[in-house]
C-alpha cells in the first residue's frame, strides 16, 4: 500500500493574524474594515456592508510603525473572492485577493510581514 501524495498548499504567501484597520473603496463609498489575517497576496477581513462577489476594490491600509518610527500607507487594488455573513451580527467575513500593488507598496507590506514574523 502506498502513501497518498502530499497535497500542495494553495497559498503563495505566509498569512499573519494581525488586526489592522483599513478602508475599502467601492462604487462611490468607503467601507471601514479590520483584518483577521493578511499576507502579501490577500487579506481576510470583517466589514459591515455587503459587497458583491468579484467586485474590484480600492484598498488603503495603514501599517504600524516600523524601525523608522512612523506609520506607512499601502494602496492597492483588490478583488473580493469570498464572503460569509455572520447571522448573529449582520457583518461579513470577506476574502480579498490583492490584484494590483505597486512595487513600493508591495515591498512595504512584505517588510511589515517580515518584521511581524521575526518578532513573534
Amino acid at each position: 500500500m502506498s502513501l497518498p501524495k502530499r497535497v500542495a498548499e494553495r497559498r503563495r504567501s505566509v498569512r499573519i493574524s494581525e488586526p489592522l484597520l483599513f478602508k475599502i473603496g467601492h462604487r462611490g463609498y468607503d467601507i471601514q474594515a479590520i483584518t483577521i489575517n493578511i499576507s502579501c497576496s490577500g487579506a481576510m477581513c470583517v466589514v459591515d456592508k455587503d459587497i458583491p462577489m468579484m467586485s474590484q476594490l480600492a484598498i488603503g491600509l495603514e501599517l504600524p510603525a516600523g524601525s523608522s518610527g512612523k506609520r506607512q500607507s499601502v494602496h492597492m487594488k483588490g478583488v473580493l473572492v469570498r464572503k460569509d455573513k455572520d447571522l448573529r451580527t449582520g457583518r461579513y467575513l470577506v476574502a480579498i485577493y490583492f490584484s494590483n500593488t505597486k512595487p513600493a507598496d508591495q515591498k512595504r507590506l512584505e517588510q511589515f510581514i517580515g518584521r511581524y514574523l521575526k518578532n513573534s
